[in-house]
């Protein structure tokens, strides 16, 4: 039974890592590196779980499910829309914009919380959103192991995968949002819109990421906001790195990164007579991370980002 719940979590956490480096992958093929990923799945994990609160939970499932996807994706792509307009309309340093929309989500979100749930017995309210009538409907098991929760959300991915590989490169949007990560100045000359594309890849990152802040807070039935995204933007980060910033390669990121991710979690069932060990716990959570950085250690020296990414375009440059 644990290696069907490692299996389901690797699942899991695959979809959400591989969801959100998609999102990075766009952004960067366009040119402004999204270092806030981790604050877009923040904003469309928060906004999608109040929602969540109002919704009747007699509303029909697919209908429900459909809306708040949209929602978070939304979400996101407006909280995007704030490192778009600082670094392609007014050439900000994207490192620090990113960094600071990391730091503003979370802070944002535990604030209105906290207003939101403050009650007599409670008067400094708590970070914390539960959203549970919702939880059971993104999530199927099979029959004879109920107890195994499975996400629709790696169904989302299945279909996710073969649409963006074949958007990056078999269409004319795809080739120009890359043209515009490589040679910006060449794009322009051939009467590609440079910032439009950008604005577009930028969008897109926020959408994807938007739904996988969604994801990750549908493995449970309540979310902790002061933990923003738990790391999972960074760990995409690394996954889209890894992976080349291609799709395929992305996904195999996503699946290695993921598995480490679930034997961190998993690791009672695996490793019982650890689980008692004072401050082992520390060192398996830590787990993905040592894993990310041994990875890009080995890996990072075969990078080929687009040559333009984290560069403001110069109109005037050649």
């Amino acid at each position: 039974m644990i290696v069907v719940q490692i299996i389901a979590t690797t699942l899991i956490y695959t979809a959400i890592l591989t969801i959100v480096a998609f999102g990075g992958m766009f952004s960067e093929r366009s040119g402004v590196i999204n270092l806030g990923l981790e604050g877009c799945m923040t904003v469309g994990a928060f906004v999608a779980a109040l929602v969540m609160r109002v919704l009747p939970a007699s509303m029909n499932p697919f209908l429900a499910c459909s809306l708040i996807v949209l929602i978070a994706a939304a979400a996101g792509l407006l909280y995007s829309m704030l490192l778009a307009v600082a670094a392609v309309i007014f050439n900000a340093n994207q490192t620090i914009t990113g960094t600071a929309l990391n730091i503003f989500a979370p802070a944002i979100a535990v604030v209105l919380i906290k207003a939101i749930t403050v009650t007599p017995s409670t008067p400094a309210g708590t970070s914390r959103l539960n959203y549970g009538a919702f939880n059971d409907m993104f999530s199927f098991s099979f029959p004879g192991a109920e107890s195994i929760k499975f996400s629709w959300f790696i169904v989302i991915l299945l279909v996710l995968i073969p649409f963006v590989w074949f958007l990056l490169y078999k269409t004319r949007f795809g080739l120009r949002l890359m043209s515009c990560g490589e040679h910006p100045q060449a794009a322009d000359s051939v009467g590609i819109n440079v910032r439009k594309v950008r604005f577009t890849g930028v969008g897109i990152s926020g959408m994807l990421a938007g739904i996988g802040g969604l994801a990750l807070i549908m493995t449970g039935s309540q979310w902790d906001f002061m933990a923003a995204a738990s790391g999972f933007g960074f760990l995409a980060l690394a996954v889209m790195i890894f992976g080349q910033w291609k799709p395929l390669l992305i996904v195999g990121g996503g699946v290695l990164f993921a598995l480490f991710k679930s034997f961190s979690v998993n690791y009672p069932g695996i490793f019982p007579t650890l689980a008692t060990t004072p401050g082992m716990s520390y060192v398996f959570l830590a787990l993905p991370y040592i894993v990310c950085l041994i990875v890009l250690i080995f890996t990072s020296k075969k990078s080929r980002a687009p040559k333009a990414e984290g560069t403001p375009y110069d109109k005037g440059a050649r």
